[in-house]
């Protein structure tokens, strides 16, 4: 021991390590603070996306941003270093920049006590470009199919046209501003709808870049319907055997559907069906199916058959007293006068069924003779009978017709009435039959649903 304390060094290294234990008494006794150096961590944090400030996007179009994020490394305190990454930005600044393509440099925003070290890439390529407005058209188109027995019409939008800005690049490739209505099982006209508009290049490709304004449209979409419902219109064909008559015919629908194009059921009023009476079975009625099949410029019809019924009576005569003859199509130039019958009226056998005769007038029985094409002279002409549904003439075995004399009204008649003949006007002219329709009466009563019958039977 006594030898180590002779050595000098070892005396000198005592000395120190007394004198740093004296120095450390006297200052943590003073109150004074030892300043230690802060232990900074790093972190690195990468994908951060990249904020554009100050571009005036009303004028121009930024493009190629690239890269878009970037890799950020800096340092800081553990209790500064959020984890919240929203808190790390990294900046572009485009004010006052103008179309071109340049290299720029990138900003950060760090949070507070955070160090910035290192930015992979520092600096970005970017494009800017000039954007241009076009006016374009809309239109509008559908998709999908509406509920059954209906077509859709066109669509109708009150605005026309649509203003559309794209880089001046793309403008050129504008082909179509175009919207879309969606008309699956709808059964009625859709009014205002809005519909969303897409620009379209000339490649029927979607150009995302495209501003539409406005962007959207309200749109009327009608619908029509593809089917009508008809009346039936019964016709008979064939022969009762003899000493029956028809009393009646009835169906088991008053009507049918028909499902055609608009142009189609706009010409269509009724559907005609035959019945044939050569089916009688010799009850008092007799039921029978007729087959239906769709009109030509339609698609289907329902029902497609229906159920007839023939109701079958005996026949019962009667003579019709006094019916008036009518006559129809005279020459504007011409005047008629009866020669037989004299009295412009004949007597009628009828048969029916005794309902039906029974109160059957002469004024339910029309007989026409049409003068069409015939000039001055003496004509026997044909007379056209209408009778009622199911009331028919008897045959009598002689042609049903009358004899006129036509006369210009300028002329003489050949024979001469000098006290007038009854019917006739002083002049010649024919007054016509009580109910109107004389010898100038050009009208063709029309008495719809009546059997007909020409002269003869």
């Amino acid at each position: 021991m006594d030898k180590w304390l002779k050595h000098n060094n070892i005396v000198k290294i005592i000395a120190l390590v007394f004198s740093i234990i004296l120095w450390a008494m006297v200052h943590i006794d003073s109150g004074t603070t030892v300043v230690t150096t802060p232990d900074l961590k790093p972190r690195i944090i990468d994908n951060v996306n990249i904020q554009v400030t100050g571009f005036d996007s009303d004028r121009y179009v930024l493009y190629d941003l690239d890269p878009d994020k970037v890799r950020l490394e800096v340092k800081g305190r553990k209790t500064d270093l959020t984890t919240n990454f929203s808190n790390y930005k990294v900046k572009l600044n485009l004010k006052n920049v103008g179309p071109g393509t340049y290299t720029l440099p990138l900003s950060t925003e760090l949070p507070p006590g955070v160090q910035y070290v290192s930015m992979n890439p520092s600096s970005v390529k970017v494009t800017i470009e000039e954007k241009r407005t076009q006016e374009m058209p809309v239109t509008i188109v559908t998709k999908g199919v509406p509920a059954k027995g209906f077509e859709v019409g066109t669509p109708i939008t009150t605005t026309e046209m649509v203003k559309v800005t794209l880089p001046e690049s793309e403008i050129d490739d504008l082909a179509k501003v175009q919207g879309t209505v969606d008309i699956a099982g709808i059964d009625d006209s859709l009014k205002g709808k809005s519909v969303k508009l897409v620009a379209y290049d000339k490649l029927g490709e979607v150009m995302s870049d495209a501003v539409i304004s406005p962007d959207s449209v309200d749109v009327d979409v009608p619908l029509n319907k593809t089917y009508k419902n008809i009346p039936l219109e019964v016709h008979q064909s064939g022969q009762l055997p003899a000493g029956y008559v028809l009393a009646g015919v009835d169906t088991d629908v008053k009507g049918v559907v028909v499902y055609g194009s608009k142009e189609a059921m706009e010409k269509i009023t009724a559907y005609p069906i035959t019945v044939d009476l050569n089916n009688y079975n010799g009850n008092p009625e007799t039921k029978y199916n007729v087959n239906l099949t769709p009109p030509e410029g339609f698609e289907k019809i329902e029902p497609s058959s229906v159920q007839v019924t023939i109701k079958v009576e005996q026949a019962s005569q009667k003579v019709i007293d006094d019916i008036p003859i009518s006559l129809t199509n005279l020459g504007a130039n011409l005047t008629a006068r009866f020669i037989q019958p004299s009295d412009k009226k004949l007597s009628l056998t009828v048969m029916g069924t005794s309902e039906q005769l029974k109160e059957l007038k002469a004024k339910d029985i029309t007989l026409e003779a049409d003068l069409s094409k015939m000039g001055a002279g003496i004509h026997s002409v044909p007379l056209k009978v209408t009778l009622p549904n199911y009331v028919k003439l008897v045959d009598s075995g002689t042609a049903l017709e009358i004899e006129v004399e036509l006369t210009e009204k300028d002329s003489h008649p050949t024979t001469t009435d000098p006290e007038g003949t009854p019917g006739h006007n002083s002049d010649g002219s024919d007054t016509g039959p009580p109910d109107g329709n004389g010898a100038n009466g050009g009208a063709d009563p029309n008495v719809g649903n009546n059997s007909e019958s020409d002269s003869g039977g």
